[in-house]
């Protein structure tokens, strides 16, 4: 049997890991440059509260080590070049450290590199060198708050937020792009520097753009900028246009 570290392959691999209850797996393919092999391997894992309606103690719930490692351990044969945790509010809750803690169960248990949604949207923020930054999400004020507060922890002045308080994760994967984008309007301040567009079960691919040139910031949504992150993270470089300045030029 190959060596199981290995990474060869006719394609680059990332590994998506992700709570039962996100529908929007298409959504990361627009931000796949062209002419690149990449290839995309989704894993879920079921959560007993995945019923219940989001809120803090849901989403930390999804954060079950044990639970995430059994799924990371799943994607181990398929040597991903990078896995994803792809629950932003469920790494943000736990703050800083418990977010890093699920970066480490997911590498251990995959042999390779692996990042989050909430670690990438502070990896972009600091490639920007953007301080100041207004927050947009769809869930209820409450957990809003805790991607304020882990944002603040880490470095990061927030100049208003906005929440959109659906509470259910079919509600935010079959909202239109357009309701993210009036959402991330209302969140924008004068003082803002970029602006942070939360949960990795929002559609942005067509908004990204637009808000951009209307705004004059950077719009970091969260299936992008986890996009961004884990092709950087697997040597792949490549910019275009289409999808915001972190694609064209980051």
């Amino acid at each position: 049997m190959p060596d199981e570290h290995a990474r060869e392959g006719l394609t680059k691999r990332i590994a998506i890991i992700t709570p039962s209850d996100g529908i929007n797996d298409d959504e990361y393919n627009n931000y796949l440059p062209e002419g690149v092999a990449v290839t995309l391997l989704w894993t879920r894992y079921e959560t007993a509260a995945q019923d219940k309606p989001i809120s803090v103690d849901m989403v930390k719930s999804y954060g079950d080590l044990n639970e995430i490692a059994r799924s990371a351990r799943m994607m181990r044969i398929t040597r991903p070049h990078v896995s994803i945790y792809c629950c932003n509010s469920c790494s943000f809750v736990h703050g800083p450290t418990g977010d890093q803690e699920i970066r480490t169960t997911i590498a251990e248990a995959t042999g390779g590199q692996a990042t989050s949604v909430t670690n990438a949207q502070v990896e972009a923020l600091r490639r920007l060198d953007v301080k100041r930054v207004a927050v947009a999400a769809p869930y209820r004020a409450e957990v809003t708050a805790k991607l304020v507060e882990y944002l603040e922890q880490s470095g990061f002045q927030v100049t208003q937020s906005r929440s959109q308080a659906f509470i259910s994760e079919w509600q935010i994967g079959n909202a239109p792009s357009s309701v993210w984008f009036d959402l991330a309007r209302q969140a924008d301040s004068r003082e803002a520097e970029a602006v942070v567009l939360a949960c990795s079960g929002i559609r942005t691919g067509d908004i990204i753009d637009r808000f951009e040139a209307e705004r004059g910031k950077p719009l970091i949504s969260a299936p992008a900028v986890v996009m961004w992150h884990a092709l950087r993270l697997a040597d792949i470089n490549t910019q275009f246009h289409g999808k915001g300045v972190l694609f064209s030029a980051h």
